[in-house]
């Protein structure tokens, strides 16, 4: 053999050029138990989110509106406590127990309203912590700030609690929520239902 021959066989060969990495995605750059982590956490705050929702809106009856007696207000409103309410009912609720009480000393005299009850923050964490007594994470995530105080409003008109929602939507613009609670009530019950059991007071007697 020439040394033109193997002359191209005997150079020195470079250094190959490998291609850079492709880069991860941001979610596969975490550890995956950092994920879980994360995850966890927004779903545990949805869940949160939802129990107060659910609490401090059109399903309070679901639990048999029952909370703590023990205060009076000077506008004569009824302390929701161990009250059975089932008339079609129509809730306000505020940020405040301070707005609550305003809300129900406003409504004292309305004539729209047959009777009115009232629920404090305390008095709804009270209640949110019997319901999910055995869901610990829950309870330790939420403190009575998250909860709402409510006027709960029986109207004298069963058939316009729609209306009446709307009114209140205008006349407190400053309350978190204002429920139609019979549209809610009628998801179980079916549309139209009226407890036979329903005094004219718009509770059950105990």
């Amino acid at each position: 053999m020439n040394d033109r021959d193997t002359g191209a066989d005997d150079e020195p060969q470079g250094p190959e050029t490998a291609a850079p990495p492709s880069a991860a995605p941001p979610s596969a750059a975490l550890p995956r138990q950092s994920r879980a982590g994360r995850w966890y956490r927004l779903a545990t705050a949805a869940v949160v989110l939802a129990a107060v929702a659910v609490l401090g809106g059109s399903g309070w009856w679901l639990f048999d509106g029952r909370a703590m007696d023990g205060y009076a207000l000077p506008d004569g409103a009824i302390p929701l406590g161990a009250h059975d309410v089932c008339a079609d009912t129509v809730t306000v609720n505020l940020k405040t127990d301070a707005e609550m009480t305003a809300v129900a000393r406003a409504l004292r005299g309305d004539s729209r309203v047959l009777r009115s009850y009232t629920e404090t923050q305390q008095e709804a964490y009270a209640r949110f912590r019997r319901i999910f007594a055995n869901q610990p994470e829950l309870l330790r995530m939420t403190g009575a700030d998250a909860m709402p105080a409510s006027v709960v409003v029986v109207p004298k008109d069963q058939n316009a609690t729609a209306d009446i929602a709307g009114q209140f939507r205008v006349q407190f613009p400053a309350a978190r929520k204002v429920s139609d609670d019979k549209e809610a009530r009628s998801r179980f019950t079916g549309p139209g239902y009226r407890d036979p059991n329903c005094l004219p007071n718009g509770e059950h007697s105990r």
